[in-house]
């Protein structure tokens, strides 16, 4: 079993779930999730973000405001 940690940062959330760019990624976040400021990086809880990306009833993200 592979130990991964509870909180995911921008970076691995483009490189591992949303291949977008950072600044699209951290719209998404803010829209869809509650991010966290630590320092000057944001970050979410991994089970919410793979919860809500699996999601079958949900298909697609606007990021219109």
């Amino acid at each position: 079993m592979e130990n991964k940690s509870t909180m995911v940062d921008i970076s691995e959330i483009t490189t591992m779930y949303l291949p977008v760019s950072k600044k699209k990624a951290r719209k998404f976040i803010s829209l869809y999730l509650e991010p966290k400021r630590i320092g000057n990086r944001l970050f979410v809880e991994r089970e919410k973000l793979e919860a809500l990306l699996s999601n079958p009833d949900r298909v697609e993200f606007p990021l219109n405001m």
